[in-house]
């Protein structure tokens, strides 16, 4: 999970919110040693790109996405069709696997593979072993130390906020995201399909609604912009889009709340249609030798699956709790899931609702 923020742009092609805005022409002599990678923005350190296209004569041509909504639309748009690799969360994964969106690599080209693992066994549980895992990390609250009297530690800061903080608030548009934290907030799973602790949520965000600066992707650069700003005091985001912020704005801080939040995970899987089988394994390959993935999960500011590659990492980044939580924060944390059609149905019904009660 991740926003483009500040450092997106440059050569790549970026598609955002279904809109193009650059777009670099290919010839049809080029397509055999090039690749299309849809992911999120500003995902990848680039200079591991440059080694991997210096190293195989080869190019990655990127498709920027702004929500897993925009996404799949774009998914749905080109028939999946067009993409060789295509970055998921956990949830999105087995939605993909299920409709047959995806490939399966041949892992006997990929030898690096055995250098991966996921520290927090529940963050991989949903979908097959079809995709790669790329990094992983935490949903909690980012806040500018500077602009509250207090610490932000607990949900329940957010959702019944002093009045400092009123106004002051951005939240995500998800469902899952805010109505599963509502939930923490209130003792509840981020999951929950109980009738009585979804009202309770629906009625705590609805009390909230006034309250906020309003609902937003977290992957936009101008959401990005108001903590940085100081137009807003705190935000729904995740741990490694907030150290980001944190290099514009050292006010910033990131908390994993004392009742939890959520475990994420991000995968690279196998276009089902690729144009460009080989190079992909190749660069899943090169992506996971140890010195490229420890440059780029600093690049990043996130966690690696890959265990060789953390011997390369510097100690300060290993010991930080935001990119490496400690084992009771993550227990008390819960992975997404897949969420049934009936109960995702309430949860989009809720938040509908909060964002007119907050126009």
């Amino acid at each position: 999970m991740n926003s483009a923020f500040f450092r997106a742009g440059g050569r790549h092609l970026v598609l955002c919110a279904g809109v193009l805005l650059s777009l670099p022409q290919a010839h049809a002599d080029d397509r055999a040693s090039e690749l299309t990678f849809l992911t999120w923005g500003d995902y990848i350190d680039e200079g591991v790109v440059a080694d991997f296209e210096a190293e195989f004569n080869a190019s990655i041509r990127f498709v920027h996405f702004e929500s897993d909504a925009a996404r799949h639309e774009l998914l749905t748009i080109s028939g999946v069709q067009g993409y060789d690799l295509i970055l998921v969360d956990s949830v999105s994964r087995a939605l993909y696997q299920h409709l047959g969106w995806i490939g399966e690599f041949d892992r006997q080209q990929i030898p690096n593979l055995g250098r991966l693992r996921l520290p927090a066994p529940s963050v991989g549980s949903h979908g097959s072993d079809l995709c790669v895992p790329y990094t992983w990390g935490t949903t909690g609250i980012a806040y500018r130390t500077d602009l509250v009297s207090e610490p932000v530690t607990r949900w329940q800061q957010l959702f019944e906020p002093a009045e400092e903080l009123q106004g002051k608030i951005l939240m995500s548009e998800a469902g899952t995201e805010v109505v599963g934290m509502a939930l923490k907030a209130l003792g509840y799973s981020m999951a929950s399909s109980d009738p009585d602790e979804l009202e309770q949520a629906r009625q705590l965000l609805n009390k909230q609604a006034p309250l906020i600066a309003g609902y937003a992707p977290v992957a936009v650069d101008s959401a990005a912009a108001k903590l940085v700003t100081g137009e807003v005091s705190a935000v729904l985001t995740y741990s490694g889009d907030a150290l980001m912020l944190k290099e514009f704005q050292p006010n910033i801080e990131y908390v994993l709340p004392e009742e939890g939040g959520a475990i994420w995970a991000d995968f690279i899987c196998l276009g089902a249609q690729p144009e460009n089988a080989e190079l992909a394994h190749r660069f899943i390959d090169f992506l996971n030798r140890p010195e490229q993935s420890a440059r780029n999960s600093l690049y990043i500011y996130s966690a690696t699956p890959n265990v060789d590659a953390e011997a390369l990492l510097p100690a300060d980044f290993l010991t930080d709790p935001v990119i490496y939580p400690d084992r009771a924060s993550l227990d008390k944390s819960e992975h997404y899931r897949v969420i049934p059609p009936r109960i995702a149905r309430i949860y989009n019904n809720i938040m509908q609702e909060v964002q007119q009660l907050s126009e």
